[in-house]
């Protein structure tokens, strides 16, 4: 499933495709794995938030405090989860989504709190998505250079229609990537690959608005970049003409991969390696990571570093 949703039609790959897909064909990447990368290179440098001011600060503590007039009473069964949600870099992460309006914060994070109990984002049954997890149509595996996990998303394997299921199966995946975040890292970088996609396998309008508007909601400030890969020109067309209306700071985060490193670098159009270290991005996307996805290796792997089920963590 991809977040980005558009109509494709059947169209031949480009010249460009074609000539890095014959240079990729002599290049011995070593064998094939189908262990995906939880660790992340150990010289990643994080991308920290622009530092706050004392007035911010206070606005930080007030939060706090006022966290802890709606927290759940010690002994409730949902108390450790929801304690640690509640922590400091939560309440700053919803400060800057809301512009530093403590009376706007309070009002999300309120929100974000009744949902959180209602829905039990970080309890949610493994086997009860283990289903959208089999064609390889999301999974994580490897870092960019901040340190954030690479959440791979490929529409060409789209296998169910049930909207609901995506829905959960993405707040799965969100929780999951919060757990692999290493220290002072508090984003995910989305890579989207638009190969072989076409209308029948992207995703409703609607199961886009509900994520869209979850991942505004409830996960404020956890996007880091989204990359797309093998972009069709008209995309990257349409995407030009639209650009100028969208947010600035959403608009930002929106990088396009250069096809094969040559074309010049401008603020949407980027090189993969000066993003993304080449040996943590799978040889299909560019990079130098033998990759093969297999479902049952992935799914160890998976709960087996973030928790079956999910881990109570301080969300940092």
């Amino acid at each position: 499933m991809s977040i980005f949703r558009l109509k494709l039609g059947s169209a031949s790959s480009s010249k460009t495709s074609l000539s890095i897909k014959s240079i990729k064909e002599v290049v011995d990447y070593g064998p094939i794995t189908n262990t995906p990368i939880f660790t992340p290179p150990k010289d990643y440098e994080p991308i920290f938030p622009p530092p706050i001011n004392h007035e911010q600060q206070e606005k930080v503590k007030q939060l706090m405090v006022y966290a802890d007039t709606i927290i759940l009473k010690k002994d409730d069964p949902y108390y450790p989860n929801e304690r640690g949600f509640l922590s400091e870099g939560t309440a700053n992460r919803y400060l800057r989504a809301r512009k530093w309006d403590l009376e706007a914060a309070k009002t999300m994070l309120n929100n974000s709190v009744n949902w959180r109990r209602e829905y039990r984002p970080d309890q949610i049954n493994p086997e009860s998505i283990r289903s959208e997890v089999e064609a390889g149509k999301m999974y994580f595996s490897g870092y960019d250079k901040a340190g954030r996990p690479l959440w791979i998303m490929k529409p060409r394997y789209e296998n169910s229609s049930d909207g609901d299921l995506h829905i959960k199966h993405i707040i799965f995946c969100l929780e999951r990537g919060i757990r692999l975040m290493p220290d002072h890292v508090e984003k995910i970088s989305i890579v989207v690959d638009f190969k072989n996609s076409t209308s029948g396998n992207n995703p409703s309008v609607g199961t886009c608005k509900k994520f869209l508007d979850i991942l505004g909601n409830h996960y404020p400030e956890r996007l880091g970049t989204a990359f797309l890969v093998k972009s069709p020109w008209f995309f990257i067309a349409t995407f030009k003409l639209i650009a100028p209306f969208m947010d600035p700071i959403t608009r930002n985060k929106i990088k396009f991969i250069n096809p094969d490193d040559t074309k010049e670098c401008t603020n949407d159009l980027v090189n993969l390696k000066d993003h993304i270290p080449l040996d943590h991005f799978e040889v299909d996307l560019g990079g130098s990571f033998n990759f093969e996805y297999k479902a049952n290796v992935y799914w160890s792997k998976l709960l087996e570093r973030t928790g079956n089920p999910c881990n109570i963590i301080e969300y940092k």
